[in-house]
């Protein structure tokens, strides 16, 4: 239904327009519905104030109007005592709340959709229903229920209503008989088998058709390649079908192998018949040999003897077979003697086999034949060119002369370079004397010089940007569509460029409009975006409140965007989408470090409409092995269940301040590497945001932690450790979640002594200080191109004099449990927790009494490419360790790997898997595993 807007014109209507400003003074509102509009009335309130005009009014009023939760509005102005009464009158759009589970009449049941297009914290949408309804039946209709009906029953509910579905399946249509016709009785025997079950069934056709694809699968497994099944169906007096199963081309083909040099004959095999089952026809001889001859040349090899023999037979089962007999035989494979060039006058013979070998691929840069790299390199060469100036240059396809006498092979490339285009002229039209000054530096060319229409490409969205962070946020080249835009004259020798700019209005922000916050007050939004009335506005810092909103976890989605275009002033339109702030959860797993997991999560957010947050979460676990555990815990075998509990709160500007706040209790049971130990912890933090850039947080918090199964009795024993962490974080990233450019450097420093209720015995004092620097680096090569790099660096160190007990023993040392561990944020891809937590003597830092220093270094380094705004993939190299008293650079244990990130509000769930550089061995003398898969969310 389209939303009703009417506007009543009053005789006020011209003073209204004439005057400098219009002030809404009160509003008096009416709800066409009893008992509804609360949400809608909340939001209205915010209209009574002044505008620059009657027209800015109109332009504020239906940006409210067009709310997605409000059905109908009307309004009108009357002016009464000087003061203007805004009339209102809406109907607000109905929220479904519920979906009830469906009810079927009578004894059939079918699976629904998981995904409908109704569905629960939606408004009511009668197309949706009907839609719903459409696909029900559908689907109703593909499992062999033609008849079926659907209705719908609408229930008042607290806050919205109910969806109550009825689904009248009424006779299916069954399948009364199912013929196959083939020449194959072992296929019939087989399919029979497979699908007779169908009889007397309703007629799922898609099921059907499903089932045949996954028997034609087995059937060329088999090796019925060409083999071909379709279906037919006929409908009879009674309203049941007869399926007719087709089954043609039965011929069985199979590949033997009489010697192989280079591959495997398997590797043959599963090509040919991969080739086979997409040609959907039989090979002849020269096929085969077509075939392998192409395999062998993209591995180097041309000089081949490819023998094969064709005969027809019949298998044991009657059908015919066709029966190749292959011997594939090749001389060395063919060495590269030299890359020559024709015809190019610009570039030197050295400076083009150099462009070959830096691109080339390690086939090619060995020095043997790559005729996949020569095709890759001749698109190369021509963006070479191009960048060079050459527009109308042309490459011919590689030419390679050979040598069989001893198997060597040179490649020519014949190149007509055409006229190289000059830039004549820069014109840049449409801003101030400063601003083209900026322009020209943008650009990187020049009057004079050769034209590159690769690099200006780029150097126009950096224009773009330029003036977007300038302010100018409706900038448009209004030519570059144009011919005289990029205009080649004199048969491309020359190029004229005009770049005609409209900058528009340097917007600067009037009005923040805030729509879709039914619960979140209004002042919590403004607190998290980076912009207030009057400043101006940019991409960069449209992006950050964005981002800043959606990582407050309380709206599905964000909008931020100017409201008009062509003036200086502009509303800046906020459209949030809440969650639902309840939220039960319970989720199993597995793990390959902690075995089976149950967790579960009851958590409410955004209480008060100030995103006060409560969570109660609770997650057990039992391992499947002890691998994690020293030699001594594992050859015990003793199992145990692990357990960690926790009550969170947190609050958003806590005491109408800056500052938020946040408490956390827990209780939790684990398993370390050679002890377990049960932990309590308090704690509570502070932490304000002094600039958008500079973050400063306290924290204090109290553990009491009891320790046991140790291996070491150093480790026995309960312990308190009461510890005060300051930290400063100073963000120059442009997003939180996903950047793509600047920096984020934070530093965290912990103190635990007796001072902040840490404990003081005769056999024990805990007094030490851990220090944390963390630092990442974001670079942009290109629009899709990051270079990403994380460096973390620790440091810790007991502060009193070092003593001794009766035994001997230093009663001043940090506990095992705070003793640096790589793991979470800090984890080396590529290594297990108890790889990368070794010290260089090969046994865990858990095994060590550090009543001195430790150490730990995490070194990241990234690549990424944006496959689009939501997936990212990438390289990597990890490099850090784990020390204690002396820190070596020449010791960091190091990977390299690939990393697969998806885009989330919360940032990015990364797939990476690595592998250690160099494997080594531990203690015990056992080899290390080659590498490994990580999965994070967040982290990097």
């Amino acid at each position: 239904m389209k939303k009703k807007f009417i506007l009543f014109s009053l005789i006020f209507f011209s003073a209204f327009t004439l005057a400098e400003d219009f002030r809404v003074d009160s509003i008096k509102f009416k709800c066409l519905e009893k008992g509804m509009c609360k949400n809608t009335r909340f939001i209205f309130n915010s209209l009574v104030k002044t505008y620059n005009s009657y027209e800015h009014f109109k332009t504020v009023l239906k940006l409210y109007a067009a709310n997605e939760g409000i059905q109908e509005f009307y309004y009108s102005i009357n002016r009464d005592n000087n003061e203007n009464i805004l009339y209102i009158k809406t109907k607000e759009r109905l929220k479904i709340v519920k979906i009830y589970e469906f009810d079927f009449k009578g004894e059939s049941e079918i699976e629904i959709p998981t995904i409908l297009p109704i569905a629960e914290d939606n408004f009511f949408d009668e197309k949706k229903l009907e839609d719903t309804r459409n696909l029900i039946i559908e689907n109703a209709k593909e499992r062999g229920y033609e008849y079926s009906k659907v209705n719908f029953k609408i229930v008042k509910e607290v806050g919205g209503i109910g969806i109550k579905t009825e689904v009248d399946l009424g006779k299916p249509i069954l399948i009364q008989d199912i013929i196959l016709s083939t020449k194959s009785n072992y296929i019939k025997r087989f399919i029979s088998s497979k699908i007779m079950s169908y009889k007397n069934q309703p007629f799922a056709v898609q099921e059907m058709r499903a089932k045949i694809d996954e028997l034609k699968l087995v059937l060329q497994d088999f090796g019925y390649y060409t083999v071909d099944i379709s279906l037919k169906f006929q409908m009879k007096k009674d309203n049941n079908v007869v399926v007719y199963v087709l089954i043609d081309n039965v011929e069985r083909f199979t590949f033997y192998f009489l010697k192989s040099d280079v591959l495997e004959p398997s590797d043959y095999k599963n090509e040919l018949a991969s080739q086979m089952i997409v040609s959907k026809r039989e090979f002849s001889n020269e096929d085969i040999r077509s075939q392998i001859s192409q395999r062998l040349e993209k591995l180097g090899y041309h000089f081949t003897n490819i023998e094969t023999n064709k005969s027809k037979s019949t298998d044991k089962y009657g059908d015919p077979m066709t029966y190749y007999k292959v011997k594939v035989s090749t001389d060395k494979r063919v060495s590269n003697k030299g890359v020559f060039f024709k015809g190019n006058r610009f570039f030197s013979q050295k400076e083009l086999e150099k462009f070959f070998r830096e691109n080339a691929p390690e086939q090619a840069r060995l020095g043997f034949y790559s005729p996949v790299y020569y095709n890759e390199f001749k698109s190369a060469l021509r963006e070479k060119y191009i960048a060079a100036g050459f527009v109308n240059i042309s490459v011919d396809d590689p030419n390679v002369q050979f040598n069989r006498n001893d198997a060597t092979e040179y490649v020519t490339f014949k190149i007509r370079e055409g006229n190289r285009a000059i830039v004549r002229s820069i014109r840049v039209t449409g801003v101030e004397p400063t601003d083209r000054n900026e322009v020209y530096k943008i650009l990187e060319i020049d009057e004079g010089k050769a034209f590159n229409p690769i690099l200006f490409k780029d150097n126009i969205s950096q224009i773009r940007n330029y003036f977007k962070q300038a302010g100018f946020y409706f900038i448009k080249i209004s030519n570059r569509n144009e011919k005289n835009f990029v205009q080649y004259v004199e048969e491309t020798t020359f190029v004229d460029i005009t770049i005609e700019i409209e900058t528009g209005a340097k917007i600067i922000a009037g009005d923040i409009i805030i729509i879709g916050n039914k619960k979140t007050r209004k002042r919590l939004i403004l607190r998290e975006i980076s912009f207030k009335e009057g400043d101006i506005i940019t991409s960069e810092n449209l992006e950050r409140s964005q981002g800043n909103l959606l990582s407050l976890g309380i709206f599905s989605s964000v909008q931020i965007k100017p409201v008009s275009e062509g003036t200086t002033y502009s509303d800046i339109l906020i459209f949030v989408r809440e969650k639902d702030f309840g939220l039960f959860e319970i989720a199993p797993g597995v793990r390959t470090d902690i075995g089976f997991k149950l967790s579960t999560a009851l958590s409410y957010n955004n209480i008060d409409g100030l995103n006060k947050r409560i969570s109660i979460q609770g997650t057990v676990n039992r391992r499947f092995d002890l691998h994690a555990l020293d030699d001594e815990r594992r050859k015990s075998g003793k199992q145990r269940i692990e357990y960690d509990t926790s009550i969170n709160y947190s609050e958003n500007s806590i005491f109408h301040s800056n500052v938020d706040f946040s408490l956390s209790l827990s209780k939790s049971r684990k398993r370390f590497f050679s002890y377990d130990a049960d932990i309590q912890r308090v704690g509570y933090s502070f932490s304000q945001d002094f600039t958008p850039w500079f973050n400063f947080t306290f924290r204090q918090q109290i553990e009491g932690i009891s320790q046991y199964e140790a291996t070491d009795e150093t480790n026995h024993g309960q312990f308190q450790i009461g510890s005060l962490t300051p930290s400063v974080t100073f963000d120059f990233r442009d997003r939180a979640v996903n950047p793509t450019k600047g920096a984020l450097f934070d530093l965290s420093y912990e103190l635990a002594n007796p001072y902040t209720l840490s404990q003081q015995e005769n056999d024990l004092t805990i007094d030490y200080y851990k220090m944390i620097s963390r630092n990442k680096f974001y670079y942009p090569i290109s629009n899709n191109i990051v270079l990403a790099l994380s460096a973390t660096f620790g440091i810790q160190e007991t502060l009193s004099n070092r003593g001794e007990n009766s035994s001997g023993e230093s009663t001043v040392r940090i506990p095992s449990i705070k003793v640096f561990r790589l793991a979470g944020a800090d984890i080396i891809r590529g290594f297990e927790d108890d790889e990368i937590n070794r010290l260089s003597s090969g046994d865990d830092i858990s095994d060590y009494e550090v009543n001195n220093r430790a150490y730990m270094a995490a070194i990241k380094f990234e690549p990424r490419y944006f496959l689009s705004d939501s997936m990212i993939v990438g390289a990597f190299y990890d490099a850090g360790r784990v020390f204690v008293d002396e820190f070596s650079t020449d010791d960091l244990r190091s990977s390299v790997g690939l990393s697969f990130k998806y885009v989330t509000p919360v940032g990015t769930l990364d797939f990476d898997y690595g592998i250690k550089l160099l494997r080594k061995k531990d203690s015990s003398g056992t080899l290390e595993s080659p590498g490994r898969l990580h999965v994070s969310i967040g982290f990097f």
